[in-house]
């Protein structure tokens, strides 16, 4: 076995400089292989595909592993379970921390919120075992956790939510005049004209 893997090698090297180099020789070669239908040319450009082919097995092994044990965890694995678990668009969930385009900051803790990670009271009360009551300090009905802070309390929605709710119909309105050419401010959240 090792000593086909080591042919398998020889082989593929002997592919890569055939077609790697320049000189007038070598061109003689690749076109008389090419005509002929050189058996080791063959099986050196099957080896490489097999190869390839083997490299992503383990690359995918390796992420799906990983991905599981990520899942496993108890605090930081709720991000993966809450993606799994509603229908979301995996790829844009993902977008803003491909773009990098936030500082450091603005991302550990985008990423301590998607991780529950944030010390809210229910944080405080199951994770780090404090003698905290576990329920929103605002409206005292249900527990603190990052989920009802940001989309289901109903102190925070009489204004808190109305706001941010305001604020992206903003930059929509300021990107949609953009679009359409309509005279606008340098920043979108300076933009007073309303519809």
């Amino acid at each position: 076995m090792q000593l086909e893997a080591a042919h398998a090698v020889e082989i593929t090297n002997l592919l890569e400089y055939v077609n790697r180099k320049v000189d007038s020789l070598m061109q003689v070669v690749r076109t008389h292989q090419h005509n002929i239908g050189s058996a080791v040319l063959q099986t050196a450009r099957r080896l490489k595909t097999e190869e390839k082919r083997e490299t992503r097995k383990i690359k995918e092994s390796i992420a799906e592993k990983t991905k599981e044990r990520w899942q496993a965890k108890r605090m930081h694995g709720q991000l993966p379970c809450n993606l799994c678990e509603k229908l979301v668009d995996i790829e844009k969930s993902y977008h803003w921390l491909k773009s990098g385009d936030i500082k450091g900051e603005t991302e550990s803790t985008i990423v301590a919120a998607q991780d529950q990670a944030i010390s809210t009271n229910y944080f405080k009360n199951t994770n780090l075992k404090e003698e905290t009551e576990s329920k929103c300090r605002l409206c005292k009905q249900r527990e603190e956790t990052i989920d009802h802070v940001t989309s289901g309390c109903p102190i925070l929605a009489k204004n808190d939510y109305l706001m941010r709710h305001d604020k992206v119909c903003a930059h929509l309105h300021y990107s949609k005049c953009k679009v359409l050419g309509i005279e606008t401010t340098d920043k979108w959240y300076t933009q007073t004209e309303k519809l």
